[in-house]
């Protein structure tokens, strides 16, 4: 239950049916074991809630998103093995944040370092306060981003900015990330919260459930397998979408020039 999470608040609006999930671990929101399993946990919870169409995941606070790992503040691995396997969880733990069969947003509200910005990029969207600062500090650590930093973010900005943030430990602004696309939509910080929530507010009540977990799914593996065969699964999930009620609305609402009122059927 919601109820007993320590390290999430989760806020459900239903008439909307937007979800937000508060991750609040002062001072900096940083993840160790303990939050990974609660994550897993609040995934679960999502999935196949049908009063949440579109999650936002935001920091607690005004200073951070997430600051990263924090090994020390959770079970600390004691041999080489022990700490892949950490970093293995954490990587499949993300990845289900892009299996969700649902759009999940991130609302960055603070710097997003490290494990903060690889548990951002899992995530469907970025949007962000301006000024706000993203990077990989762990080659200055003498480790390695290690929940999908170097392969996320070769997919989202290319290979040669990629090998720039990973290499250098170098930070930007949301600003600066939104130019090459590792942020889709920046707003000025009194703001923020109202233009995160109307941005996911109106695709909760204006794109139709279903079309939206095809079309993730289909987003997400086009770039995973040779073009042929991500066309015919695109054809496939096209064929899924055609006997749908929610189809027959959507194109009924537009004929009729109204908002649609989709069920998710």
């Amino acid at each position: 239950m919601a109820e007993d999470l320590e390290f999430f608040k989760i806020e459900k609006d239903s008439e909307s049916k937007v979800t937000k999930v508060i991750f609040d671990r002062p001072p900096v929101n940083a993840v160790h074991d303990g939050v990974l399993n609660e994550l897993n946990r609040v995934i679960d919870m999502l999935w196949n809630d049908t009063d949440t169409r579109v999650v936002v995941i935001t920091g607690g606070g005004e200073k951070a998103f997430s600051a990263g790992a924090d090994v020390a503040g959770g079970t600390i691995p004691t041999n080489h093995f022990e700490f892949l396997e950490f970093n293995r969880k954490g990587e499949r733990i993300y990845r289900r944040i892009s299996e969700m069969p649902k759009p999940v947003i991130a609302a960055i509200n603070g710097y997003a370092l490290g494990g903060g910005l690889e548990l951002a990029m899992a995530c469907d969207l970025r949007l962000a306060k301006k000024k706000v600062q993203l990077g990989f500090p762990e080659v200055t650590l003498g480790i390695i981003p290690g929940w999908g930093g170097t392969q996320r973010t070769v997919k989202l900005v290319g290979i040669s900015k990629a090998m720039e943030m990973v290499l250098t430990g170098e930070r930007i602004t949301a600003e600066e990330a939104a130019k090459f696309g590792l942020v889709n939509r920046v707003y000025d910080d009194e703001k923020f919260d109202e233009e995160v929530m109307n941005f996911a507010k109106n695709m909760a009540k204006m794109c139709a459930p279903l079309s939206m977990a095809i079309a993730k799914r289909l987003v997400n593996k086009g770039g995973e397998v040779p073009m042929d065969i991500g066309l015919e699964m695109e054809s496939f999930g096209a064929g899924l979408m055609y006997p749908t009620e929610d189809m027959q609305e959507g194109m009924m609402a537009r004929m009729e020039k109204r908002p649609p009122d989709f069920k998710g059927i």
